[in-house]
């Protein structure tokens, strides 16, 4: 896990170097092991590209980047993890292929120069990296199928300048917020998707499972391509119709057998692995998991194990189960007024709840217990149908198809599971225009029209369908944002089985009716995970995401960003609807209870930021 920057155009002056220094300088936390330049001399142009190293497999200097293979014929910089570089390895060295390290960017290097572009398709991992085919004199840029890696961009006709991160490209090409990105998140909390947006106008990310190809042209201009390489629609048709028919235990052992292989493969490092948990299935199937294949894992939990309404309690069952030695975080108020504005600048982006400074504490605390690798949950919700929505979707899927009396049966299941969420109607409530107004939410900042997003399943169309909108669209993007910039604010690497692609594929091939049952949602999971994972764990109903006190806004939070966003009037004034009142619309009582307000305030910080 690394950072990565390259500047390339057809007029070598001395200022590149000084943008990607400035670049490099900014990305020091993604990878503070080793930093490095190469300049590059093309034909028609120059070409460089600078990396900021974080040392996980291979901590020899062989392993350093910018790497180029044997023949000094191709260059790569490359921010990620390649979990199944060793098999990939064994196989490229049977068709003669040499190497000189043991890292899995050597494996890149060797595997695009014998498959070229479909070399995309064999990596099991998350990457983001610019690979420079001198016999081609073409560079390439190339994102993982779900785009766990970030990648941004700036192109026009003599220049390309490319990083892991946003602000230093932004603020030297003189670009602005991107409001329709901000609208966009406060509006249906959708701020990451399937296009090239970006938080700043003028900046474009590479989209998931897409490279892009630039070289110099005869008129000295950048020429480029952009293509896809993964389409995950067809995947899982494919797979749906293989899968049809097949009997609950057949079905129940792949999604293990691939859980297992998913976790196991997330396991392989040359430095101390840990695992998040929070107690919710998801994280639990992980820590079991890993715990079984890698004895000296730790745990990490944002709660306490004494305070009942905090994940720590239900974590600190399964770690003793499973014999897991835990940590626990839980900062006071203090602590988190003193990171907030930290917080949002380690994001590059507006963020809309008060979960992400949690996750934030989670990687802190990993870092200083020596962790450098994380495993987690994410992503269990989307491939699995765990969230509340997919309930209702089915439902009305059952009314659509006249199918009464099964429906009749599913909603008197889903009883127990209204019950369990009475805690959480309220939130329901206020978001509901998500799903119900054209608009979206409706907030108190004055930002121009986006494009409306139906966040709704369509009617006669494969649940999965909306499931796969969650992957690469609604949902998913913007957690693996989150947990990237989290992660690497402190030089630690997040990895997240239940996002490999063929658990991906396969869960989301599976029928609804294996997903959606009893009232549960991820029930297939459940089922697997029987006799591995306590009871009261597996069949929880209630969901819960990480803890956040109530109490950190009523005592001083709150007042801290009203103090803030007060002094910082004149700037996010003209983002505001005319008279809003910043201590009236953004007291305590409303930030704690009304979280489409807390979202507001949240995404004028980072505007005031940036203004």
């Amino acid at each position: 896990m690394c950072g990565i920057a390259g500047i390339f155009g057809p007029h070598p002056t001395s200022q590149p170097r000084l943008l990607l220094d400035k670049i490099l300088d900014s990305q020091h936390r993604r990878g503070p092991d080793f930093r490095a330049v190469e300049t590059i001399a093309a034909t028609r142009g120059e070409l460089l590209l600078g990396h900021n190293r974080l040392s996980i497999i291979d901590l020899s200097a062989q392993a350093n980047q910018p790497m180029w293979d044997v023949d000094h014929q191709c260059c790569i910089i490359f921010n990620g993890e390649i979990y199944n570089y060793i098999e990939l390895r064994s196989h490229l060295e049977t068709l003669g292929h040499r190497f000189v390290s043991q890292s899995d960017t050597e494996v890149i290097l060797e595997a695009f120069k014998a498959w070229k572009v479909s070399a995309l398709e064999r990596f099991n991992g998350q990457f983001a990296f610019g690979f420079w085919d001198a016999h081609e004199q073409t560079l390439f840029l190339c994102r993982d199928r779900f785009g766990k890696k970030p990648l941004f961009y700036y192109l026009k006709h003599d220049l390309l300048v490319f990083a892991s991160t946003p602000q230093i490209i932004a603020q030297e090409m003189g670009l602005s917020p991107n409001l329709e990105y901000v609208a966009q998140g406060v509006r249906y909390w959708v701020y990451e998707d399937a296009s090239d947006i970006t938080p700043y106008e003028g900046l474009k990310a590479l989209p998931a499972g897409h490279f892009l190809s630039i070289k110099i042209g005869q008129n000295d201009h950048l020429k480029s391509h952009i293509q896809s390489y993964y389409r995950l629609h067809e995947k899982i048709q494919d797979l749906a119709d293989e899968l049809s028919g097949q009997p609950l235990p057949t079905l129940a052992s792949r999604v293990e057998e691939c859980l297992l292989s998913a976790v196991t493969l997330r396991l392989r490092a040359d430095v101390p692995v840990g695992v998040s948990l929070s107690g919710g299935l998801d994280s639990s199937t992980v820590a079991t998991i890993a715990a079984s294949k890698h004895p000296m894992i730790v745990g990490f939990t944002f709660g306490r194990p004494d305070i009942q309404k905090t994940e720590g309690v239900i974590a600190n069952h399964l770690a003793q189960s499973i014999n897991l030695h835990q940590h626990y975080i839980w900062p006071d108020t203090r602590e988190v007024i003193d990171k907030l504005l930290e917080i949002l600048l380690a994001q590059n982006a507006p963020i809309f709840s008060l979960s992400r400074v949690a996750q934030y504490f989670v990687y802190q605390r990993a870092r200083t217990e020596g962790v450098k690798v994380l495993l987690g949950g994410q992503a269990g919700d989307e491939v699995f149908m765990g969230y509340r929505k997919y309930l209702l979707f089915y439902f009305r899927e059952m009314l659509d198809k006249r199918a009464y009396l099964q429906a009749l049966s599913f909603l008197f299941g889903l009883v127990p599971s209204i019950v369990s969420e009475i805690p959480q109607l309220s939130l329901y409530w206020q978001i509901r225009h998500r799903y119900t107004e054209q608009d979206g939410l409706e907030t108190l900042l004055d930002l121009p029209v986006c494009a409306p997003i139906d966040l709704n399943a369509i009617s006669h169309q494969p649940l999965w369908k909306r499931q796969a909108d969650d992957v690469t669209r609604f949902s998913l993007p913007m957690l693996l944002r989150d947990e990237d910039r989290n992660s690497m604010a402190h030089s630690v690497e997040g990895r997240l089985p239940f996002t490999d692609y063929r658990l991906v594929e396969l869960a989301l091939a599976l029928p609804t009716s294996l997903k959606l049952r009893h009232g549960y949602g991820k029930w297939i999971l459940r089922y697997a995970m029987r006799n591995r994972i306590p009871e009261e764990i597996r069949n929880a109903r209630y969901k819960r995401g990480f803890d956040v006190q109530a109490n950190w806004l009523e005592d001083g939070l709150g007042s801290f960003i009203r103090v803030t966003l007060n002094e910082r009037y004149e700037c996010i004034s003209h983002y505001l609807r005319n008279n809003v009142n910043i201590d009236s619309e953004f007291t305590d009582e409303i930030l704690v209870k009304n979280r489409i307000r807390q979202a507001d305030a949240l995404s004028l910080l980072w505007l005031s930021e940036h203004s």
